[in-house]
Order: structure tokens, then C-alpha cells, then sequence
């Protein structure tokens, strides 16, 4: 993509090349890492069902206390 009036970056002709191999590798780096925690944790899910579920249950509470909290208003706490 060329730009009017010149190109103010000064880069060389293949440095939007080279940035796009670059950021393909980038991608497919942590697609590739990606898989591997995934791979890791849902083994450990696996090894232990128990403590995953405590877990689970657990971050689903601090994640409803944050995302579903009502404001108590001056009569809630009175009452």
C-alpha cells in the first residue's frame, strides 16, 4: 500500500514483507502453544476430575459476583 507524497517510515521495499512472514509465524507460534496448554490442562482435568469441578465452581462464583452485582441502595441496607 503506497502512501501520497513518499513514504515518511522510510522503509525498504520488502520490509512489508518480511513483517506479514513475520506475523504468520507469530500466529502460527501461538496457535501452537495454544494447543499444548490446552493439551496440558484438560489432561489435568482428567487426572483430577474433583478439584477441577471445585475449581469451576468456584471462578464461576467470582465471575457471577462481578459481572451480575446489584447495588445496594441506602433502603437495602437499613432493611
Amino acid at each position: 500500500m503506497a502512501l501520497p507524497g513518499g513514504d515518511p517510515m522510510g522503509t525498504q521495499p520488502g520490509a512489508e514483507d518480511e513483517d506479514l512472514a513475520m506475523l504468520a509465524e507469530g500466529v502460527v507460534a501461538g496457535r501452537e502453544w495454544m494447543r499444548g496448554a490446552l493439551q496440558k490442562g484438560l489432561a489435568w482435568v482428567e487426572e483430577n476430575p474433583g478439584t477441577a469441578l471445585v475449581c469451576a465452581v468456584a471462578a464461576g462464583f467470582v465471575v457471577g459476583k462481578l459481572l451480575l452485582h446489584r447495588h445496594r441502595s441506602l433502603e437495602d441496607v437499613v432493611d
